[in-house]
């Protein structure tokens, strides 16, 4: 892919599949239909069309559409770049062994969302699905640029959960936290993935033994409000934490942190009492 092509796709909904072997499975169209219609929606066109510009072992490049959905897949006998895989695989979650397989993977699958649909859960279950077309022995993981995750197909792939991917988002697939150090014990937790959900990336300082798993649940609890109420928050506003009586106050990036900017912006969390809220509108 050119420049131009990787910048584009990393404001939309985008995987990649990783495999040990040198070459990547060619499933026929048939294949494709049967893999992705466990999990078709019930209101989905249900006709499945597949084209191939290139279809081979070594490459290939391609398209499959249904309903509003248009996923266009490209695929190349080599390792992701670098720096694509410092920045999942490298600061994913799992275990070194894990991760250690994934580093060793030799090629790789594309799989670009480029359809119509409005839904980004809808976009995101889309790629799950195509996927399952080209799930096999050799598949070593899914990576999402975007987020700045990558994890093993483990049953992430089945009929059953992608469906519930509907019910419940898989924030720890789909929405990466990454920290950016400053000093040894005070760091920039920041999240990324946000844009495909058309919601702002948030960042909190951490500052010694201050507890990341109640930071990191704030920024869930946070994202979970602002997309489903589809609310729009700027820096000023403050969020009171129900239950806890905390509050948490919105601030804009500070100047000399902008590897903390995501494509759709990134708002800072403060911790902050309760004098002056501003509510968000």
């Amino acid at each position: 892919m050119t420049d131009q092509s990787q910048m584009t796709n990393q404001l939309l909904p985008t995987i990649h599949l990783i495999y040990g072997a040198p070459s990547f499975p060619t499933p026929d169209e048939e294949d494709i239909i049967v893999a992705i219609q466990p999990v078709l929606d019930s209101s989905n066109d249900q006709g499945i069309q597949v084209s191939w510009t290139i279809q081979q072992a070594e490459q290939c490049l391609g398209e499959i559409q249904f309903g509003l959905h248009r996923i266009q897949i490209a695929g190349l006998t080599n390792p992701l770049p670098q720096e694509i895989a410092d920045c999942t695989i490298h600061t994913s979650p799992w275990q070194p062994q894990i991760k250690a397989a994934m580093r060793q993977h030799q090629s790789h699958l594309s799989l670009v969302y480029r359809g119509s649909a409005y839904d980004p859960v809808e976009k995101m279950i889309t790629l799950y699905q195509t996927a399952r077309a080209f799930a096999g022995e050799d598949l070593l993981g899914i990576v999402n640029e975007n987020a700045w995750t990558a994890h093993p197909p483990a049953d992430y792939l089945s009929p059953d959960a992608i469906r519930s991917y509907r019910q419940d988002i898989p924030l720890n697939l789909w929405a990466g936290t990454v920290k950016f150090f400053v000093e040894k014990e005070n760091y920039w937790l920041v999240t990324k993935g946000h844009h495909i959900f058309d919601v702002p990336d948030l960042a909190y300082f951490v500052r010694d033994n201050e507890d990341e798993v109640e930071i990191i649940n704030h920024f869930v609890n946070i994202f979970y409000y602002l997309y489903e109420q589809d609310v729009f928050v700027t820096a000023g506003d403050t969020l009171e934490i129900t239950q806890q009586g905390q509050y948490l106050k919105f601030a804009e990036v500070p100047e000399g942190a902008d590897f903390l900017m995501g494509p759709s912006g990134t708002l800072v969390i403060e911790k902050s009492a309760p004098d002056d809220i501003t509510k968000p509108g």
